[in-house]
């Protein structure tokens, strides 16, 4: 796919080549129809001098761990993110931690519009031994988590932008969408995948890095209408027991 894009190009710089070399100096033909094809071939190589890739390469490299920005304590941590569930990864997920308990979006039934969830806190039992599943844990339902993040509430955003040098520069932020355009050379970019406490605010976040080898030119990307882009491993997720923290240590 990418060799077709260049060999379209290579097509449409040859035209031009020829119409404008037309105008130019038989004695400086030469020298700009070399340099013009000089140019074509060495294209597609000339991202691997670049600092900037060789920056992107060293990101990919290195584990990215998640930024926290933020820690607030509490009693019980909202388990998958809001995701509906039989609440049975719960005991697990608190295990060796000293939360009271867990809250949890328990499917309780079906109906015609598909599953039927209802807010539950587990908490646990007295002198109940670590290894236990829910049967060690009490069940009520419940109006509101502890933690208000994640799908549920739809507090999870994203934000994306360019690195210049050192420096992160946002160019957009959803759900806000303070859309800015990214300049032509600035190809190495970055989309953080954040979490969002309904209070608090930002609370951490975690960053996936892509480079655009090409350029942002979405001719190469033919079909796909994207330009190329090579893209570091996706990052390790945030750990929601990272940034709430139990009350009681």
């Amino acid at each position: 796919m990418f060799a077709l894009g260049f060999l379209l190009f290579g097509v449409v710089f040859l035209v031009a080549l020829f119409l404008v070399s037309k105008l130019i100096s038989p004695r400086w033909r030469a020298i700009f129809v070399a340099g013009v094809l000089g140019f074509i071939v060495a294209y597609p190589f000339l991202h691997n001098i670049r600092p900037s890739y060789a920056k992107f390469k060293e990101l990919c490299a290195r584990a990215q761990q998640p930024t926290i920005l933020r820690t607030r304590q509490i009693d019980f941590i909202l388990i998958e993110h809001g995701f509906p569930s039989n609440c049975t990864k719960g005991p697990e997920f608190i295990r060796n931690r000293s939360y009271l308990g867990f809250d949890c979006n328990k499917i309780v039934g079906s109906n015609s519009s598909g599953r039927v969830t209802e807010l539950h806190r587990y908490t646990m039992k007295k002198n109940s031994g670590m290894s236990c599943g829910l049967e060690c844990f009490t069940d009520e339902k419940i109006a509101a988590p502890e933690t208000l993040f994640g799908f549920l509430h739809s507090t999870g955003r994203s934000r994306h932008g360019y690195l210049a040098g050192d420096e992160r520069v946002v160019t957009s932020d959803y759900p806000s969408l303070n859309e800015k355009s990214i300049p032509f050379w600035r190809w190495l970019r970055f989309i953080d995948f954040i979490i969002v406490d309904g209070t608090d605010g930002d609370m951490a976040y975690s960053t996936r890095y892509s480079y655009l080898p090409y350029g942002p030119l979405a001719i190469l990307g033919l079909a796909s209408g994207t330009p190329p882009t090579e893209q570091c491993p996706f990052p390790e997720s945030v750990d929601p027991r990272d940034v709430y923290k139990p009350r009681k240590q």
